[in-house]
């Protein structure tokens, strides 16, 4: 066996002219069951899908033996560049047609990116790597590709549909750009980034090469708000405004949704420290205020609406008078600690939490020489003071 390439659980192996992706184990008994009937019911499908010929053992852990192909979408734009529009348009609308005829049969992608966009040694893209099931089977850092997952799926760990629509989206505009629709900043930690992909859209297109209409199918396929996204037209089967048929499902294994949430808000706390620090604010449940002279300017005042709860999130908006100011939200379960959460000169946020817990928030701003707060609100009936 050729290694051809090493994921975040599995690797690719070339093996008697065939790809053979071997797992780090074995499946249990569930996984192996659900593997095997997404594996059946894509192979009856006449579209640009690369199917999984068997499942098979490879010392002792479970393999998937498929064509070999000859490049990745990833491999092809960092060896020649961004595609141009009319290979976009191409790509879009064969990998449309392949989710199109999968979400039919209720089998989601769960992880569309780059990498399992293949071709094959004719030139036709396929879209390989199917499955919620196999993906989720073994232990993998959650953030893993976040700049090619949804905002709710980050959120909240769930992933249907409209997911896959995201990724494609993230795809088709890497193959355009060259990046993805996040792209790493230089000094970025990783948990600026995930707030940059929970709260900030993304930048429109603006190579002047690339059609209106191919610019704007994009933009809709990343839109934010899940229910905005539609499929490109691919010439057969429902239009546009038919949304895909699978499924919602959760993750199941250990980077399941509490999980995701849990290190997505544990990232965001070590981030905020550096924030902290830097501004002068308080920290965790710390009640000292930065020293203010007799002659200081009064503070612009900040007040904090009535949070909105979701169940799985809350959604928090505020006003300030001073247009100026840098925000971050604190926020705390009832009675213990708290966190922040740079919301930069956003006025919204949009925060994971526990479904029916009593949580706290407040909001604070600054100019960089005074600090404002808001009065603190709370979900659940929550009792909250500063």
């Amino acid at each position: 066996m050729s290694l051809l390439a090493r994921g975040p659980v599995a690797e690719v192996h070339a093996v008697e002219g065939a790809a053979l992706k071997v797992y780090p184990g074995r499946f249990d008994r569930r996984t192996l069951a659900a593997v095997e009937r997404d594996r059946v019911r894509l192979a009856a499908l006449s579209a640009p899908v690369l199917p999984v010929e068997r499942v098979e053992l490879v010392g002792g852990r479970h393999a998937l033996r498929m064509e070999l192909c000859a490049e990745s979408l990833a491999e092809r734009v960092r060896r020649a560049g961004p595609l141009s529009p009319e290979e976009v348009g191409a790509l879009g609308r064969a990998l449309s047609r392949a989710l199109l005829a999968a979400h039919r049969v209720d089998v989601l992608h769960g992880g569309v990116s780059p990498l399992n966009v293949l071709f094959r040694a004719t030139g036709e893209p396929v879209l390989a790597d199917f499955g919620v099931a196999a993906r989720q089977a073994f232990r993998r850092d959650p953030l893993h590709g976040v700049e090619w997952v949804s905002p709710e799926a980050l959120r909240t760990g769930v992933t249907d549909g409209r997911t896959d629509l995201y990724g494609l989206g993230a795809v088709l505009h890497f193959a355009l750009t060259g990046h993805s629709p996040h792209p790493a900043r230089i000094g970025e930690m990783t948990g600026e980034r995930v707030l940059r992909v929970l709260g900030d859209p993304v930048p429109a297109i603006s190579r002047p090469d690339v059609p209106v209409a191919l610019s704007t199918a994009i933009g809709r396929l990343l839109a934010p708000d899940p229910a905005k996204r539609s499929l490109p037209p691919t010439g057969d089967g429902p239009g546009p405004q038919d949304p895909p048929r699978g499924a919602s499902r959760r993750w199941r294994a250990v980077a399941a949704g509490p999980v995701v949430a849990g290190v997505v808000a544990v990232v965001i706390a070590v981030v905020v420290a550096g924030v902290v620090a830097f501004a002068g604010w308080p920290r965790g449940g710390e009640q000292a205020a930065p020293d203010r002279t007799a002659s200081a300017a009064p503070a612009p005042a900040l007040v904090l609406d009535e949070p909105t709860d979701l169940g799985g999130q809350v959604v928090l908006t505020w006003t300030a008078e001073d247009d100026g100011l840098y925000f971050a939200v604190v926020f705390w379960p009832e009675g213990e600690q708290r966190r922040t959460v740079p919301a930069e000169h956003r006025r919204t946020a949009r925060l994971p939490v526990e479904a029916g817990r009593k949580y706290c928030f407040l909001v604070r701003g600054t100019d960089g020489e005074q600090v404002v707060e808001s009065r603190p609100r709370g979900v659940q009936g929550a009792v909250c003071d500063r």
